[in-house]
């Protein structure tokens, strides 16, 4: 069976501006914390008599500086997280995507125009930017 979870976390750990070890399903109160997080991933959007076409969404979160008063930081850290999906509009527009077993992968794109702020840490220091992302393939299982 495909680890499409371990092929995703290989994948997306090309980042260059990556500032911390690519976690999977953990988000920790720390700066530039970047983790993968699962969504409703891996099921069929299209199915043939054999294989189909699937979608895999996830979730990317990113733990960065804040803010409460009138600095730039909290632009600049939008900024900061916007460049990920940058990255990710130009691994699809040159078809550079991870490597699924028994599977060839069509896209990956963001589904969001830019970072969503999910929530900001009790201390009012650390601020949790998230933004989603789908890998659209063909398998033949």
């Amino acid at each position: 069976m495909d680890n499409k979870h371990k092929a995703v976390v290989e994948y997306l750990s090309q980042y260059p501006e990556l500032k911390s070890y690519l976690y999977f399903n953990t988000n920790k109160e720390q700066e530039n914390h970047t983790s993968i997080n699962t969504t409703t991933s891996d099921y069929y959007f299209k199915k043939y008599f054999i294989g189909g076409i699937k979608y895999y969404d996830l979730a990317i979160s990113i733990m960065k500086s804040y803010d409460t008063g009138t600095s730039n930081i909290n632009m600049e850290e939008m900024f900061d997280v916007q460049k990920f999906m940058l990255w990710i509009d130009e691994q699809n527009k040159i078809k550079n995507y991870p490597k699924f077993e028994n599977a060839e992968i069509l896209s990956i794109e963001n589904l969001q125009s830019e970072p969503t702020l999910s929530g900001v840490n009790e201390s009012g220091d650390i601020a949790k930017y998230m933004f989603q992302i789908r890998i659209k393939y063909l398998t033949k299982e």
